[in-house]
């Protein structure tokens, strides 16, 4: 499912990666554990076609992250440690952009919506503007967004940064 071979990235000269292998199976709940500055969000970003790896590569669901970067980013769902938005949309606006992109059908758009609100206790908050929201709502709105698309890989830069314990729960 994902395969990381001999990947390796520097940053003028200073090496955050080194010759990285790894295969993660099907099914599989992998964790990277280290302290700051171990290159664990460098990984993530080049797992996900952010970053570029400087040598080595990286295959999503036997696509290639950079050479074939279209097919393997649709396998793939995102949340990131710092909820990003469009703090002029509404949840709902924000959730529906993300299913345009994965040109998901507005039916099925709707249903994960309609899905995800009433899991994630979203429904009251889903037609106010993202800016409003407290920071664990958007890392609800987030999430919900990387799941838009049913992605059979779900990469996840530390989950539950800033949630209340409630908020972590869900999550």
């Amino acid at each position: 499912m994902i395969e990381i071979r001999n990947v390796s990235r520097t940053f003028d000269g200073k090496v955050a990666v080194d010759s990285l292998t790894l295969k993660i199976n099907p099914g599989s709940i992998f964790a990277c554990v280290g302290p700051n500055g171990a290159g664990k969000t460098t990984t993530i970003r080049m797992l996900i076609g952010l970053l570029l790896p400087t040598t080595g590569t990286i295959s999503v669901c036997g696509h290639d992250i950079v050479a074939d970067a279209v097919r393997a980013k649709r396998h793939v769902g995102y949340i990131p440690d710092q909820p990003f938005l469009y703090d002029k949309l509404t949840a709902r606006e924000f959730m529906t952009f993300v299913g345009k992109i994965y040109l998901m059908e507005p039916s099925a758009i709707q249903r994960k919506i309609d899905e995800f609100a009433e899991l994630f206790e979203m429904t009251p908050y889903l037609d106010e503007l993202c800016e409003s929201h407290s920071h664990g709502m958007k890392q609800r709105v987030v999430l919900s967004a990387a799941l838009m698309h049913d992605p059979r890989v779900i990469v996840v830069d530390e989950p539950m940064v800033g949630l209340d314990p409630a908020g972590a729960r869900l999550v």
